[in-house]
């Protein structure tokens, strides 16, 4: 008897593709899917996840020819242009054509490599991402944002390519170190904070252990998944009510790039981003003490920030001068006018961040 699957269908402007959710459904939907076809596959895999599955993965894809398996180490430090620029010289000496695939198997470094690869192999090339981490599954797989990153700061080159499928399989989940599971917890609790209430009651009524139980976290990766595809269907390049899924995000990648993405995680980043947007909020009148407390119990009630961690205000300013969506100078923020009611391009004061950052870390 096959395995329960879930699935979302994402209609975009160019393209129709399905995201598969469920527990132990990788073999199932790789071996059914008629229409996974090409001349060459090739396997962008997490090193991580090669140590821990290497014989599933092996034998998932047995029977299935011309795999070539090419290993990536996780970290924002190795999703650069000059090791992307190598795998696509690995690939065209290989032999990979325009009818060959990407599958990207891995965390969102590795699905975010695997789509920019993909995106720009021979002009571009189908991506299906098997994301093994709670934070891809909810997050990075969905919506065909692919990148790497500059010396500059996160993401600053790259495309929309969006996938032939995605396959979230809940399985690689009962693996991951409590540290991954908080990165992907704080963009879920961004998304029930923008709009998804449902998932908001489910992190009330759970902790960092009853979470993990597989009918919870595929309801929440489910929900996830369907909110942020709903907002991509609306929104695919990004040129409006997509940008509410940067909230947290201002802050937190400029966090990410002023620590040069090391010793602090993408998630534990978005977290703090959250917390000083939420207070941006406050301060112009858009939140109450009530509300703001509330958020800040919930990223406390799931020890989504190491409370060690302090930050110069200035640096994080001076960062955040790369974001794209900060134009002409000037601060642009998703800010909260009350809960689950998100609002994007916000300009916001100079003073008025620093006071905030500065809060947030007294």
């Amino acid at each position: 008897m096959g395995k329960t699957v879930k699935s979302v269908e994402v209609r975009t402007k160019d393209k129709t593709y399905k995201i598969f959710i469920g527990d132990l459904i990788l073999h199932q939907i790789i071996k059914t899917r008629k229409e996974i076809s090409a001349d060459r596959f090739a396997l962008i895999v997490s090193a991580r996840i090669m140590e821990l599955y290497s014989d599933n993965i092996k034998e998932i894809f047995r029977g299935v020819k011309n795999v070539e398996v090419f290993k990536m180490h996780d970290g924002e430090k190795n999703k650069i242009y000059k090791y992307a620029e190598r795998f696509l010289d690995d690939m065209l000496k290989s032999g990979f054509t325009r009818r060959s695939v990407v599958i990207g198997i891995g965390g969102g470094v590795v699905g975010d490599f695997a789509g920019f690869i993909a995106s720009v192999y021979m002009r571009g090339i189908p991506i299906i991402h098997i994301p093994t981490t709670l934070l891809a599954m909810v997050d990075s797989s969905i919506g065909g944002k692919t990148a790497v990153n500059l010396s500059a700061g996160k993401n600053i080159a790259g495309s929309f390519h969006q996938p032939h499928m995605v396959i979230s399989d809940v399985n690689f989940i009962r693996t991951l170190p409590e540290n991954e599971l908080k990165n992907g917890l704080s963009e879920v609790l961004k998304h029930a904070l923008i709009g998804e209430e449902k998932l908001l009651k489910i992190l009330d009524k759970n902790d960092l252990k009853s979470i993990k139980i597989s009918d919870i976290i595929q309801k929440i990766i489910f929900l996830s998944v369907l909110f942020k595809s709903r907002i991509v269907e609306k929104d695919e390049d990004e040129k409006g009510i997509r940008a509410i899924l940067n909230f947290g995000h201002t802050v937190g990648h400029a966090i990410e790039s002023m620590s040069g993405y090391k010793g602090i995680s993408h998630g534990e980043a978005v977290a703090i981003g959250l917390k000083i947007e939420t207070e941006i909020s406050r301060r112009i009148g858009w939140l109450d003490n009530g509300e703001v407390s509330y958020v800040n119990e919930l990223i406390s009630h799931y020890n989504l920030i190491n409370k060690t961690n302090k930050f110069n205000a200035e640096k994080i300013v001076e960062h955040m001068k790369f974001d794209k969506k900060n134009i002409g100078g000037k601060f642009k923020f998703v800010l909260l006018k009350g809960l689950h009611n998100p609002v994007y391009n916000q300009e916001v004061d100079f003073k008025l961040v620093m006071d905030a950052v500065r809060c947030i870390n007294s």
